[in-house]
């Protein structure tokens, strides 16, 4: 015993206990300089480059990154609205590989897969404010077990044993697009973190989800995108497809997707580093489109397409198309779309550029403008426009045509301004003789007529009717048939986007083009659209002409056109429209093939209008057509919603410059949104029937 009392066992004992501590630290500086410098900083590792041991990889070792798609951009109405927008989303897919200790046992391999489907489908209903999880819970079982069953072939399992080598035990599925709920999120992330489901991978493709805030009000105009990712893990990339409309512009196509780092906290719960600094600032493509004026054109156009039907006295019509255009921009401010069958994708059409009619008398005006400036056509000259009369044997009848031409009531002796006024077939038949097939051609050409606009609007069409030009067909022949048809707006197919381009070119210049763009902001900066073409102008005394000649056509004159319409909105509105608005109404009856259906009869009733009448700054073109032979006119069934257009265009500007409203667009860019105005203020009555409206 020592003089502290202790044995010289326990000093023994501690003796050797201290010895195998430095044995230790011995052992640990050994074994760190045998991989400093015996391995020279590395460690290997079977069938994969050593792994050096520094400062980078240890930080490797803890950081994760994440691939971030770059936002495709925002569309904006010509004051700020949203037209579409990107919503940030995960697509969630699953490589699943099914634990080779099921191969053994079919029964407990079908078990384990309707554990996965079963708690996949738990997960993606855990957001707190699912309206209905039960039965959204059923409907991701029904999908994930047709997807990993045909995936996984489970049908080709035998009932129990043994499952066979070569069957396949490996999956790649979507399991959900489009989460953008946490809680959803979270509950898929702590799945993935189960032991039992260390066979499976969760794969979390960060994404953007498209929205439309206003989709049934300009679903033709904005068009759509469809994304979704290809692949998954390192390989996986985002595609997009099936774009169209303004979806399609260069501008809003996205930058190449980024990555963002992450590291993870002892309980694996990932937390970003920094933000994301490099991405790039989304566009904003600010569109031509008063979101306000929009809503006011569906509604009418609806109103009166629907109103036969709630009143029981007219069948409604197969389609409608109504444009709202700028006159002194050429703005596209607002353009509705209405068909019977909108329910069904099959047979359902954006028919302001897709939908192809006869125009009938609304072309008029065009032609005797175009004649008149061409020098063929005196606007002062006097036409005997009377069935029968030596003028209509000589001219008409005196051409061997098989199919007579006449007019809605008798005529007698009109000048230029009568002939547009009255409607007059024979007068416009007299006028489109004076042109040769060449100057038909230009006609075509100058107003646009069988020339797409250029944009990428869903499907849209070109029309017209070139087989009129062929050569082989005799000029006689050709004056007998098209140019007198071409006339009156016969032998001719346009869209209303067509039509509304050929008032334009009227009004501004053979070339004037349609503008669904104003600009964008292009990383934080303004670039403005290119303004729209507008080429060589028609002289101002044959505008001024044909204006006039539209004004009086909108009037109490019992054989204008216009009366029926006048008369309507003086009894609804209390207002006098002649002097006010201007316009042409027309009606079209046409044989037109249906597949399925073979030919088929229809009505196309149309009206042009403008306003103020003495100085045009908005155009609208309003067509309806029908499918049956119920009385259609264009005075009486496509005037009324346009006109109601076009004052509510008037009085919404009128409010605003009242109120001085701000043209601040949100990202703080000032823009000049002059005629743009709207209003949802007008009441829709039923259309009356105790007129004609040619």
């Amino acid at each position: 015993m020592t003089a502290l009392g202790v044995t010289r066992e326990e000093v023994t004992r501690l003796r050797l206990l201290f010895s195998g501590f430095g044995l230790a630290a011995v052992f640990l500086l050994g074994w760190l300089a045998y991989v400093q410098v015996a391995q020279a900083g590395k460690i290997a590792r079977k069938g994969r480059a050593p792994l050096p041991l520094d400062a980078s990889t240890a930080d490797a070792q803890g950081q994760r990154s994440e691939r971030v798609p770059a936002p495709r951009g925002t569309i904006v109405d010509r004051r700020g609205s949203l037209l579409a927008v990107d919503c940030e989303s995960y697509e969630v897919r699953a490589a699943i590989a099914v634990p080779a200790a099921l191969r053994v046992d079919a029964i407990a391999y079908r078990a384990w897969l309707a554990r996965l489907i079963d708690a996949l489908s738990m997960a993606l209903v855990a957001d707190p404010e699912l309206a209905d999880r039960g039965d959204a819970r059923r409907r991701h079982c029904a999908r994930l077990a047709a997807t990993l069953h045909r995936e996984l072939r489970t049908g080709e399992l035998p009932a129990a044993g043994r499952i066979a080598d070569n069957h396949p035990m490996r999956a790649d599925v979507l399991v959900a697009s489009r989460v953008d709920s946490l809680p959803v999120v979270e509950a898929l992330r702590r799945l993935g973190e189960e032991k039992w489901m260390q066979t499976v991978a969760l794969h979390f493709l960060r994404a953007f989800d498209r929205a439309y805030p206003e989709r049934d009000l300009t679903y033709g105009l904005v068009g759509h995108t469809e994304s979704r990712w290809v692949g998954a893990g390192a390989s996986a990339a985002l595609e997009t497809r099936g774009v169209s409309g303004l979806e399609t512009l260069s501008d809003l196509q996205p930058a190449p997707s980024t990555s963002r780092p992450f590291l993870a906290d002892g309980r694996r719960n990932p937390y970003f580093l920094a933000p994301l600094g490099d991405a790039p600032m989304p566009t904003v493509l600010h569109s031509t489109i008063d979101l306000d004026l929009q809503r006011v054109a569906v509604k009418e156009l609806a109103a009166q397409a629907e109103a036969g039907a709630r009143e029981g006295k007219v069948t409604i019509p197969k389609w409608g198309a109504m444009v709202l255009v700028e006159i002194a921009t050429g703005d596209v401010l607002a353009a509705a779309s209405w068909h019977r069958d909108a329910k069904n994708p099959a047979t359902a059409q954006f028919t302001p550029a897709q939908a192809l009619y006869e125009p009938g008398s609304v072309v008029k005006p065009l032609v005797l403008a175009y004649a008149n400036e061409a020098g063929k056509l005196d606007w002062s000259a006097e036409f005997d426009c009377a069935p029968g009369s030596a003028d209509y044997r000589e001219r008409i009848a005196g051409l061997g045509r098989r199919k007579p031409v006449r007019d809605d009531h008798d005529c007698h002796v009109l000048d230029a301004h009568g002939i547009v006024v009255n409607s007059s077939n024979i007068g416009a038949a007299y006028v489109g003789l004076m042109l040769e097939r060449e100057e038909w051609e230009d006609y075509m050409a100058c107003f646009g007529f069988g020339r797409k606009l250029g944009w990428s609007l869903p499907h849209s069409v070109g029309g017209a009717n070139k087989r009129s030009f062929a050569r082989d067909i005799p000029l006689r022949s050709f004056k007998a048939n098209s140019a007198i048809s071409f006339s009156f707006g016969y032998e001719l197919q346009v869209n209303t986007m067509q039509l509304a381009r050929a008032y334009l070119r009227l009004f501004r210049g053979r070339d004037a083009e349609l503008r669904l763009v104003r600009g964008a902001e292009v990383g934080g900066a303004w670039q403005p659209a290119p303004a729209a073409p507008s080429g060589r102008a028609f002289r101002a005394e044959v505008v001024d002409a044909v204006r006039a000649a539209m004004a009086d056509v909108v009037s109490a004159d019992p054989h204008a056109t216009g009366v029926y319409l006048h008369g309507r909105m003086l009894k609804e509105l209390g207002i006098d429209l002649h002097g006010v608005v201007g316009g042409k109404t027309g009606t079209a009856a046409s044989t037109i093939g249906i597949p399925g259906r073979g030919s088929v009869s229809v009505r196309n009733a149309s009206f042009v209008g403008f306003l103020p009448a003495d100085a045009p700054r908005w155009l609208a073109v309003c067509v309806l057509q029908k499918d049956d032979s119920a009385r259609f006119y264009g005075g009486s069934y496509a005037a009324p919603p346009a006109v109601r257009l076009l004052l509510q265009c008037q009085q919404l500007e009128e409010r605003r410059l009242l109120r001085q409203e701000s043209q601040d667009v949100p990202s703080g860019q000032v823009r000049d949104a002059s005629g743009s105005p709207g209003d949802t203020g007008w009441s829709n009555a039923a259309p009356e029937s105790n007129r004609s409206g040619r």
